[in-house]
């Protein structure tokens, strides 16, 4: 259990490399240990093997994770620094294992003259030392040049992938271009044919030309009211949907019932177009506007403070609920106020069983 709680604190990838070393470190000492019995020497108890290979591990480990990567930082200096430290390293490694040697290996007659001793094991240490000292720098090494052809892996995969962004941005641009000269010649077009309409039927129904005229005043709207921020003046905004009652007025004969009004206590606020031109064109999808003694309403002003509000009530025509969930229409508002008018805004809608209110206050 308790080792499984410390476990649980490495990531996946840590404890696969846990679990590399300890294998591999056990093959090791595996080794070791079964070279030396059939060579015929002599190994003490598990208890003093532990402690050695854990001076000889903490050594390997220490070089290659402390001292090198220290010596290192020192950038230009450290073809002298890391000698030095080497140096120091392999001192402290062998007090700390005479030290091992006089705690564990005491031999049943006694300890030999320590200064005798120290001159017989003197080579066998520092051979053990440079041993463990070596392997480890070659595990250094191997680190270091797997973390530099990660990062140039990293930097190359970053480098393809903005080339591909910027490729696909380009082609998205063309297409855009592409689009807008198509969007350009299109209306123009259209345009044309609705003036001709116009001109030939002018003369068999007034309203219907009148309908063709506004229609096309909408449309150039759309087209060519915007300057370079993608902002229209609020007053030309309204004009269109003064324009648009008055195509659907002519529709319905003037029957419709609506109540429009307009004050603005600023001059030339600017919008972004077709947002309350949306909403108005919602009232006479959805709403029912023939009943005479309810009449829709449909009021905007602007204050002082360039703080527009747009307000609308209308009763609702009797038709499928799916019809209605299928309107685009004030979706796309919501996702362009997100986009134009972040925290700048405040949209409410009242649905309720027989009306549809909706109150759009923000900040021009």
């Amino acid at each position: 259990m308790r080792l499984q709680s410390s476990l649980i604190f490495l990531g996946k990838n840590d404890l696969k490399i846990f679990l590399r070393h300890l294998t591999g470190w056990s093959i090791f000492i595996g080794y070791e240990l079964t070279f030396i019995l059939f060579s015929g020497g002599r190994i003490g108890s598990p208890f003093d093997i532990a402690c050695y290979y854990a001076l000889n591990i903490v050594l390997f480990y220490f070089n290659a994770l402390v001292l090198f990567p220290f010596g290192i930082r020192s950038k230009s200096r450290s073809l002298i620094v890391i000698p030095i430290l080497v140096v120091f390293e392999m001192v402290a490694y062998l007090l700390i294992k005479y030290c091992l040697d006089f705690l564990l290996s005491i031999p049943a007659d006694g300890f030999p003259d320590e200064l005798s001793y120290i001159k017989i094991m003197l080579v066998p240490n520092i051979y053990r030392g440079i041993y463990f000292i070596g392997f480890s720098a070659l595990y250094w090494s191997i680190l270091r040049t797997s973390t530099f052809r990660k990062r140039a892996f990293d930097s190359e995969t970053k480098q393809l992938t903005t080339e591909k962004e910027n490729a696909e941005l380009e082609r998205n641009l063309a297409e855009a271009m592409n689009a807008y000269l198509q969007q350009q010649i299109n209306p123009h077009l259209l345009f044309n044919t609705l003036t001709f309409i116009h001109n030939t039927y002018y003369k068999y129904s007034k309203a219907a030309s009148q309908c063709v005229l506004l229609l096309v005043d909408i449309m150039r709207f759309t087209l060519d009211d915007v300057d370079i921020n993608g902002r229209t003046k609020l007053s030309k905004e309204v004009e269109q949907i003064e324009n648009f009652i008055e195509i659907n007025q002519l529709r319905f004969d003037h029957e419709l019932r609506i109540d429009f009004r307009y004050q603005a206590d600023t001059e030339s606020p600017v919008i972004i177009p077709l947002i309350l031109l949306t909403l108005t064109e919602n009232i006479f999808k959805h709403g029912y506007l023939r009943k005479k003694d309810e009449h829709a309403k449909l009021h905007i002003s602007v204050n002082e403070h360039n703080e527009l509000t747009f307000s609308s009530w209308n009763l609702k025509k009797h038709e499928p609920e799916v019809k209605r969930r299928r309107s685009l229409g004030i979706k796309n508002v919501i996702k362009r106020l997100e986009h134009s008018y972040k925290h700048q805004y405040d949209l409410r809608m009242v649905d309720e069983e027989e009306s549809f209110g909706v109150e759009l206050k923000m900040q021009l």
